[in-house]
């Protein structure tokens, strides 16, 4: 009879087969394979920038003596997150020499991750860790203070100012200064609370004169012990201009007073 063939094993045909095809499988994992992102670390300061990447939902800001304000409006949230976002990525941090004679405290709350607290002081910004105070951005930190400071100017902050117990109401008139009675004190607190906002007030010609009456009031102390006041000029054509003397801006605002107050 003739000899039979000799070849492979099954068990050896098998485990050849799983070699060829565990090779196979890498060529083509290693010619197909698909991209990975690369892994970077950012630096603190890069990582604070890109918190803004998020969708603001509101921003709280604390003024001294005046209390909390909430902004809201989403087309005014993206604009102060374009803000902070341009001195974080412009500005450095310098030594600060000079005390600031105002600081608004706040946060910003998110859709997407945590808050971020922040501060903005007369020359310098801080958002959560990171600092700028250069030269290069006061400008800017300027504009964005005096931002700031304008949304608290509504009858409804000023009014609350003027009613809240712990401030004290005075009368300046000729040079003389006088606490002012519970009745004008009231009386003055509804004047304030219905009155409305003006922005055009350029062909307003009473406004060139002397006002009629002049209050002052005198904000609760800060928890940093600092002192702040409030000036409201009256006039007879019931149009009210309020000085806000929390920072050396003496930013101002008009109000249109309402006649049956």
């Amino acid at each position: 009879m003739p000899e039979e063939k000799k070849g492979l094993s099954w068990f050896r045909l098998i485990l050849l087969q799983v070699i060829i095809g565990c090779v196979l499988i890498g060529i083509c994992s290693y010619t197909f394979r698909i991209p990975m992102d690369k892994v970077r670390t950012a630096s603190p300061q890069q990582d604070q920038s890109e918190r803004f990447v998020g969708i603001p939902m509101r921003i709280d800001l604390t003024y001294p003596g005046l209390g909390k304000v909430i902004l809201d409006d989403p087309k005014e949230l993206l604009n102060l997150k374009s803000s902070f976002s341009s001195l974080l990525t412009t500005g450095k941090e310098e030594q600060i020499t000079k005390e600031p004679r105002l600081l608004l405290t706040g946060s910003i709350t998110y859709l997407d991750q945590e808050d971020v607290p922040f501060q903005v002081q007369t020359n310098a910004f801080q958002f959560g860790q990171v600092s700028v105070n250069s030269l290069n951005v006061s400008a800017n930190i300027r504009k964005l203070q005096s931002t700031l400071i304008d949304k608290v100017f509504t009858a409804s902050t000023i009014g609350m100012a003027v009613q809240k117990p712990e401030n004290e109401v005075y009368s300046l008139q000729q040079g003389v200064i006088t606490a002012l009675s519970q009745t004008d004190r009231k009386a003055l607190t509804v004047q304030i609370l219905t009155a409305a906002r003006v922005i055009d007030f350029s062909h307003f010609e009473d406004l060139a004169g002397q006002p009629d009456r002049h209050f002052v009031i005198s904000l609760t102390a800060s928890e940093e012990g600092k002192k702040h006041w409030l000036h409201i000029d009256r006039f007879n054509s019931a149009y009210m201009v309020v000085y806000d003397l929390l920072d050396e801006t003496n930013q101002r605002a008009y109000f249109k007073l309402n006649v049956a107050s």
